[in-house]
């Protein structure tokens, strides 16, 4: 990505093996945890689903995703790769457990404290 080319699923699916792992080794351990990951396919949160894991779905319009990447500085997301992001997304599915936090409601800090009130943390 960071070259500008976007990942395929064959990239993905050793750094979903990884997080997996590390969720795992969390839940065992009985500790709390957040990890970002982008998860735009379902096929990848299924791999990444467990007991007691909640997906944070940061939606937006191409657009508004569009004008946040374009002010990130020294980011390995380029603007020009959110086309082919926006092709695979598969947004959150009823069988997923999820929240919604719309990214054009407010600045950041408001959409963190949205999540942190939805998970009830």
């Amino acid at each position: 990505m960071a070259a500008g080319h976007p990942l395929t699923d064959e990239d993905r699916w050793p750094w979903l093996d990884t997080i997996a792992a590390w969720i795992d080794e969390r839940v065992a351990a009985g500790e709390p945890a957040v990890v970002t990951c982008s998860a735009l396919k379902k096929i990848y949160r299924d791999k990444l689903r467990r007991q007691g894991v909640v997906f944070v779905y940061m939606q937006g319009t191409f657009d508004e995703v569009m004008e946040r990447l374009s002010h990130r500085q020294g980011h390995f997301m380029k603007p020009s790769m959110l086309q082919s992001q926006s092709d695979i997304l598969e947004e959150p599915g009823d069988d997923e457990i999820h929240v919604n936090v719309h990214i054009g409601q407010a600045d950041p800090e408001h959409e963190a404290m949205a999540v942190a009130g939805a998970l009830g943390l």
